[in-house]
């Protein structure tokens, strides 16, 4: 497993992310069901709000597109002034595109993703950035619960590729991994930095230390290795020097 996340927490997590992906019942309530949750959609209603300050572009005339994120797996939402009801998961993707469209822009010939999830980013950034194609990175029972979410929506070219099978070595626009990076096991980060994150123009990133006793790659050794290819500039996440940090990277 290139997960190092405590088999408790990801096996039934994946279980959850099949049953979801072969069957409509469950797919219903994915987003609320404790297994899932676990892992995915579990942004408290404070966080949401710490990122509803933190947001730097206009999105409340896409809301509705935006909500339409809301409309399978039944998430639980909470209710913010001047939004209404909205998943927190939702409105940290919001965040996510916010810093991705104020630092890179809003045009990308092709994007990819390492640990996309349902796919929830990619639908919410896809409301305020155009590209042409969009490549999911994940386990293979992720990639089978994203792409069948993702079927519900109209989108441009989306690729799928399971991470234990990889046989993509192309070059990209833009590096999206929202903390995914930092949670694969140390062969595993190294394989994505030399065929992805070195070759991308430009990458975001989200990165935990919360892993690193574990083997995996520290922010700082990250932020070293990159270095020799990309420029880089990092904070911590709502301000807090302590917080996983928010990572951006231009090529040299």
């Amino acid at each position: 497993m290139s997960w190092t996340l405590q088999d408790s927490a990801v096996t039934p997590y994946l279980q959850a992310c099949r049953a979801a992906a072969q069957g409509s019942d469950f797919f219903k309530n994915f987003k609320s069901h404790p297994a899932y949750r676990h892992v995915l959609e579990h942004v408290s209603l404070e966080e949401g709000k710490q990122y509803l300050d933190e947001i730097e572009i206009d999105y409340k005339d896409k809301l509705d597109e935006i909500k339409e994120n809301d409309l399978y797996g039944t998430p639980i939402q909470c209710s913010y002034d001047g939004i209404g009801m909205i998943s927190p998961t939702t409105v940290r993707y919001i965040k996510n595109t916010s810093d991705i469209v104020n630092k890179f822009g809003t045009s990308f010939d092709s994007i990819v993703e390492i640990g996309g999830g349902y796919g929830g980013l990619c639908k919410v950034l896809s409301s305020f950035v155009k590209f042409e194609q969009y490549l999911l990175l994940d386990l293979e029972e992720c990639n089978m619960l994203s792409r069948k979410y993702l079927s519900h929506f109209d989108l441009p070219t989306m690729s799928y590729q399971a991470q234990e099978i990889v046989d993509v070595d192309d070059n990209f626009d833009l590096l999206i991994s929202n903390y995914a990076l930092s949670e694969c096991n140390r062969e595993t980060q190294m394989m994505y930095i030399e065929r992805f994150v070195k070759k991308s123009d430009k990458f975001y990133l989200m990165h935990n230390n919360f892993h690193a006793d574990n083997g995996n790659m520290s922010y700082e050794e990250f932020i070293e290795i990159m270095s020799d290819t990309h420029d880089i500039e990092y904070y911590g996440e709502h301000g807090v020097p302590e917080n996983p940090k928010v990572m951006f990277g231009v090529i040299k």
